[in-house]
């Protein structure tokens, strides 16, 4: 692909107009009708159109956080001795969540209480 179909994708990824991003490509286009036609002709080109989903996929992978930036910004909030107490409290609970750091207990009883009663069922495979 060449620098100025490059450029194009890029402009059309950012704005959503073939028209503008044709100009801002670098075409210098006889008129504005001329600008929107050979702008749409771009986006008929398959090349054109996998570099134009390439872009917005990895558009979309950067507006995902991922839990790095999510730890990273947790801290940030937990570290900041100005902040709102209850604030920083949550960010190192949430942190503490992440980590596993907190054990989640279980207690079993039986009937009313009483103890647990297992019996074994044999599904009819077993001898």
């Amino acid at each position: 692909m060449n620098e100025r179909r490059e450029k194009f994708c890029v402009e059309f990824v950012r704005c959503g107009n073939a028209t503008e991003a044709y100009r801002a490509a670098g075409y210098k286009p006889k008129s504005a009708h001329a600008a929107e036609v050979l702008g749409s002709n771009l986006l008929r080109i398959i090349e054109v159109q996998r570099r134009i989903a390439e872009l917005r996929g990895k558009l979309e992978d950067e507006k995902i956080m991922d839990a790095a930036e999510r730890r990273r910004i947790l801290t940030d909030i937990a570290r900041d001795k100005k902040g709102n107490t209850k604030c920083r409290i949550m960010a190192i609970d949430t942190i503490n969540k992440m980590d596993g750091v907190y054990i989640q207990k279980t207690q079993l009883s039986g009937t009313d209480g009483g103890p647990l009663s297992f019996r074994w069922e044999d599904g009819g495979g077993g001898k």
